[in-house]
C-alpha cells in the first residue's frame, strides 16, 4: 500500500514490515490517517479498541498503529 509521509509529504510504499519513512524516519502509519479510526470517539473501528489521542496523532515505535495490519489510508496518496 502507498502511504503519504505526514512529515516530508512524500509517497512511500509500506508493507507489513515497513514502519518508518526512509527519508525522514517518521512513523508512517498513524491512526489519524486510517479510515478505520473514529476521531470523535478515539476508537479503532477495526479492533474496537480505544486509542489514546496522543498516540493517534504522534505514534511511537511501540504504538498499535506502527505495524497495524488493519491500516487503510483514509486519503489516497497524490503522486
Amino acid at each position: 500500500m502507498e502511504v503519504t509521509c505526514p512529515k516530508c509529504k512524500q509517497v512511500q510504499e509500506a508493507d507489513e514490515k515497513t514502519a518508518t519513512c526512509p527519508n525522514c524516519r517518521t512513523v508512517l502509519r498513524r491512526c489519524v490517517g486510517c479510515s478505520n479510526y473514529d476521531p470523535r470517539l478515539s476508537l479503532c473501528t477495526a479492533s474496537n479498541q480505544p486509542i489514546d489521542t496522543g498516540e493517534a496523532n504522534y505514534p511511537t515505535y511501540s504504538s498499535q498503529s506502527t505495524y497495524c495490519r488493519e491500516f487503510v489510508p483514509s486519503v489516497s496518496p497524490s503522486v
